[in-house]
């Protein structure tokens, strides 16, 4: 199996998930995270997911999955025991929803890779299914190498961005700036905490390359 990988855009958008044990809890809050809709069918649900349920942040249904809650979803993830995966892989295929079932790879059109987020910055590693804690311990040996400062720099490259944009509009120029902007000093002036430093290289460098621009 070869898997495309993508990033969702999840806003509003209806998400389902089957099991009220602590993995769909997991599930759920990484759903709130990206901004879904969120509902939990499940008879028992977690301290946790029945405190969010009662602050209105996701919808409760508190029975087992039948068939027909899918209905109007766009993506399922089903957390419960295996014997009633096939059953929701044919409604979610019938309504052509993305489902992911928990340790059960045939049964899932999408998986979901260990993930590390640093702010803005998202990194997801896969092993296509066959060995989820090595992805785990890959994402953890990454979260000790990228921390906070490359949350500062996004925030300060989308500040930038349109600016970048207006005074150096060559494509071939502007994208030989972005890579000077990663490979300059500015994420170990952030790692310092030093904002003022790093939004001035920001500045000298774009300046450098809006000179050279129309030196061309």
């Amino acid at each position: 199996m070869s898997y495309y990988p993508v990033f969702l855009n999840l806003r509003d958008r209806r998400c389902v998930v089957i099991g009220g044990n602590e993995i769909a809890e997991a599930k759920v809050r990484a759903l709130l995270e990206a901004g879904a809709r969120v509902t939990v069918i499940g008879k028992a649900l977690t301290p946790r997911l029945e405190g969010l349920a009662a602050e209105g942040k996701i919808e409760a249904i508190r029975r087992n999955y039948q068939r027909g809650d899918l209905e109007g979803a766009w993506l399922a993830i089903c957390c419960e025991e295996r014997t009633i995966n096939h059953a929701i892989w044919e409604e979610a295929e019938e309504r052509h929803i993305f489902l992911n079932a928990v340790d059960d790879v045939p049964h899932c059109s999408f998986i979901a890779g260990a993930v590390h987020r640093q702010g803005d910055l998202i990194v997801a590693i896969s092993t296509s299914g066959k060995a989820p804690a090595l992805a785990v311990r890959l994402r953890d040996r990454i979260a000790a190498e990228v921390g906070p400062e490359y949350a500062a720099f996004l925030e300060l490259a989308g500040e930038m961005r349109e600016e970048i944009a207006r005074r150096v509009p060559d494509l071939t120029a502007r994208t030989e700036l972005w890579y000077r902007l990663v490979d300059s000093n500015i994420l170990q002036t952030l790692r310092r905490a030093d904002i003022a430093s790093a939004r001035q290289r920001f500045g000298e460098l774009i300046a450098e390359a809006e000179q050279k621009a129309k030196r061309r």
